[in-house]
């Protein structure tokens, strides 16, 4: 009889877990799957954002290029950061320059829909903004590349500086600049990068700031980058291509352009907070001979730093058009 009772007892101790465990598989569920809805909420929202943007393809000899030409003025051909396309060449230049400006906006290979060649690379890319540019019927730009968009403008204005007004490099990559990017499985997914994002922003943070400056920001700043920069950069498998060719090819064979080539007058506009930043803003302020270098503090999205950014890109521009 005492051994049919614990047989008994410990029947019902593995009913109760398997029970318990059974309602915990139910709660987790249901929030994998309400997760699942708010981040299919914001990627319709995020196609209907990208939908409503007017853009073009043109078919270049090397591959499919998306743009968007707009305004009157001095054009500015705008080469967005990692994670970016159009929409956020767009921000950037509402943020950072007048509206007196003819803006040249482009998805670089692999984002949205411009295709990436096989054999891809950055200096590939400015052959094919020159491609674009001889079909828009358009001699010469001001070059914009921010952060992983920075290479192909450099290239362009090595390989065609007869096309090249003048070279804005805002917190472009640079020689020694070798930031560590999460892993590329979190690109190839919505459902993961959006998890991530709202799961672990401080996280998603750090790729981009060091501690010392994430520990002054406030609480608003961090949700507004989080939603300019990351949110707005959903759906992510739309740009998966081209954000792990700018992680693995273009953004590192930045250590190997020839920056003594680039004959164009330069403007650089650079961390000297972030250790990282300043290198690499160093490091292409000496080497290339006719520039202006502007340090400033913010790290790498140069907080806090629009009005000065806007003062010297409108200065720049008058004296070079």
């Amino acid at each position: 009889m005492p051994i049919k009772n614990d047989v008994r007892i410990g029947q019902r101790r593995m009913s109760r877990k398997a029970f318990i465990g059974m309602i915990v598989g139910f709660i987790l569920l249901a929030l994998f799957l309400v997760a699942f809805g708010f981040c299919n909420r914001d990627i319709k929202a995020a196609r209907n954002r990208l939908a409503g943007i007017p853009s073009e393809v043109y078919s270049s000899m090397h591959s499919e290029i998306e743009y968007h030409l707009i305004g009157d003025g001095p054009v500015v051909l705008v080469s967005h950061g990692v994670t970016g396309d159009i929409d956020q060449g767009m921000f950037l230049a509402n943020n950072f320059f007048g509206t007196n400006h003819r803006f040249l906006y482009i998805s670089r290979f692999g984002y949205l829909k411009s295709s990436l060649p096989e054999d891809a690379s950055a200096r590939l890319q400015a052959t094919a903004y020159k491609d674009l540019l001889d079909h828009l019927g358009i001699d010469q730009v001001f070059l914009y590349g921010n952060s992983a968009g920075g290479p192909s403008t450099m290239w362009f204005a090595i390989d065609y500086p007869e096309r090249t007004k003048g070279l804005i490099l805002h917190s472009s990559a640079g020689p020694g600049l070798n930031d560590e990017f999460p892993p590329n499985l979190l690109f190839k997914h919505n459902f993961p990068y959006w998890s991530a994002i709202k799961a672990a922003p401080n996280m998603i943070l750090g790729f981009l700031l060091p501690d010392e400056i994430r520990s002054t920001m406030t609480d608003q700043e961090k949700s507004l980058i989080i939603k300019d920069v990351f949110m707005a950069s959903l759906p992510i498998t739309e740009r998966t291509e081209g954000v792990i060719f700018d992680n693995g090819v273009s953004t590192p064979s930045v250590n190997d352009i020839p920056f003594e080539q680039i004959a164009a007058p330069t403007l650089i506009l650079q961390a000297e907070d972030d250790p990282r930043e300043k290198e690499a803003g160093h490091a292409i302020a000496e080497r290339i001979p006719e520039n202006d270098f502007i340090g400033l503090t913010g790290g790498h999205l140069l907080l806090r730093q629009d009005e000065r950014i806007r003062a010297e890109i409108a200065s720049f521009i008058e004296k070079y058009r």
